[in-house]
């Protein structure tokens, strides 16, 4: 071994206990991932339908429906189930099938859940998507036509309040 000069061995500590200082600083500064990216069904949402419905489905009822916590109930009848494809905005959006398909279970699963009561339904195909959506409801008076679909439901499942909300205001309002 050779001989060391005791400032080189105090230098050689100083740098080595620096250096690790210097590492321990870095790793606990390093960044964090960051967030969690959207799933694309609701990046979808909300370039499409989160500027009138709101980013999280609530809206101003007596212009818009709101989506939270109601629009699972469309599930609990078939005539409910297919209503909410064939609206016009819906039905007639530039989105693929498929994209429309993950749009609409995000909106009535996670926006509109529960389903009104506490039914299991089932999730939206690809398949019924298309079909449903080649017969948009451009025929007929929308808000009408709505207050039979709603009134269906209330008649076979336990709906919310909220689902009527829309229906009497806009029939208030004309």
């Amino acid at each position: 071994m050779t001989n060391v000069s005791p400032r080189f061995a105090i230098a050689l500590g100083l740098t080595v206990g620096l250096m690790a200082l210097i590492t321990a600083s870095a790793l606990d500064a390093a960044p964090s991932p960051g967030p969690t990216p959207l799933p694309a069904a609701q990046v979808a949402y909300l370039t499409s339908c989160g500027g009138c419905h709101g980013i999280e489905g609530t809206s101003a009822p007596g212009a818009v429906p709101t989506l939270r916590g109601l629009t699972g109930s469309f599930l609990c009848t078939r005539q409910g189930r297919d209503f909410i494809i064939r609206l016009p905005d819906v039905a007639l959006t530039p989105l693929s099938d498929r994209m429309l398909t993950a749009v609409m279970n995000f909106v009535v699963f996670d926006l509109g859940a529960p389903v009104a009561g506490g039914g299991k339904a089932r999730p939206y195909t690809v398949a019924e998507v298309a079909r449903l959506r080649r017969h948009p409801l451009t025929d007929t008076g929308l808000t009408a036509y709505r207050n039979r679909v709603v009134a269906g439901l209330a008649a076979r499942c336990r709906v919310p309040q909220g689902l009527n909300v829309y229906a009497a205001q806009v029939t208030a309002s004309r």
